[in-house]
């Protein structure tokens, strides 16, 4: 047995403590998960509302069809994604905090899952239908001509990806910290 197998069996193999919280800590939570998700999704809804007019008025004054197709492309995308983000992304209405009850451990513990399965899922309902419109957009750069507009559109293409990978991972993060959060509720439960 190596040491690493001995330090990991006394670590496995200690004692654990009673943890406990109490029905306020977790009302206390859950309404902060409310708040959280109301801001970030006021803000989304925003910036998506502001993105769909500047790329809808992009496409009607582009000088060319397919640079034209690829702003409205990207408009469609934006407003595809504020329609997922209001489905699987929404805080819970009035009814359903109402409906809760005595219930906050289960209704905060449901609520950490649709969000962090939202945030799982960032590539298909978020990123992904982003992906075209941008894509016809870069390729709409290069085609206007010369060496010069393909270095700006493959440019374009590596920068656009790196932030879809940075918004990935940000997202990623922030699903492993709710599913840290729905570990604690489970481990009351079991207390």
């Amino acid at each position: 047995m190596s040491d690493l197998d001995r330090i990991q069996a006394v670590w496995a193999n200690q004692p654990k403590e009673n943890f406990s919280m109490s029905v306020a800590e977790i009302r206390e939570r859950a309404s902060t998960l409310q708040s959280t998700v109301k801001r970030r999704n006021f803000r989304e809804y925003a910036v998506g509302a502001v993105l769909i007019v500047v790329f809808s008025a992009a496409a009607y004054f582009a000088r060319t069809p397919l640079s034209a197709f690829a702003c409205a492309l990207t408009a469609a995308g934006v407003a595809f994604v504020m329609w997922r983000m209001h489905v699987l992304g929404r805080a819970a209405s009035e009814h359903e905090i109402a409906a809760a009850g005595s219930c906050w451990a289960a209704f905060y513990r449901q609520e950490l899952v649709r969000q962090r399965d939202a945030l799982r899922g960032i590539w298909s309902w978020y990123l992904g239908p982003l992906v075209p419109g941008m894509v016809v957009y870069w390729i709409s750069v290069g085609v206007k001509g010369g060496m010069w507009s393909w270095l700006i559109a493959v440019a374009g293409v590596a920068l656009t990806a790196a932030v879809f990978a940075w918004v990935a991972d940000a997202n990623k993060r922030a699903a492993v910290a709710l599913q840290a959060e729905i570990d604690v509720l489970d481990q009351i439960k079991e207390a």
